[in-house]
């Protein structure tokens, strides 16, 4: 099921029961949807954030050769999270010479 799904069905239930105040409420299920598809979307934004961050001080580095950006760059890229993770890790601490 996706995120449009689990939202119109918790709207519908919602509707259906009433207001919150009369006695109605969303039931367990469709609350549980919101939850996880808030959940679901906090994590991709901070995924986000992260690969940006990790590209913006690549593109910044002063002391990475232009080799070294470029496969910085495309690790961060092409795996995403992980070369996002690698490069505040191990990439932002190597110094040449």
């Amino acid at each position: 099921m996706n995120s449009t799904g689990i939202l119109s069905i918790a709207v519908r239930g919602a509707r259906r029961h009433g207001d919150v105040l009369d006695g109605g409420a969303i039931d367990g299920a469709a609350l549980g949807g919101l939850i996880g598809l808030a959940l679901i979307v906090l994590a991709a934004l901070g995924a986000i954030v992260l690969i940006v961050a990790a590209l913006v001080q690549v593109a910044q580095a002063v002391h990475l050769s232009e080799p070294a950006r470029t496969r910085w760059v495309l690790t961060v890229v092409f795996a995403p999270v992980f070369g996002a993770l690698a490069w505040f890790a191990v990439g932002n601490r190597l110094q040449v010479g």
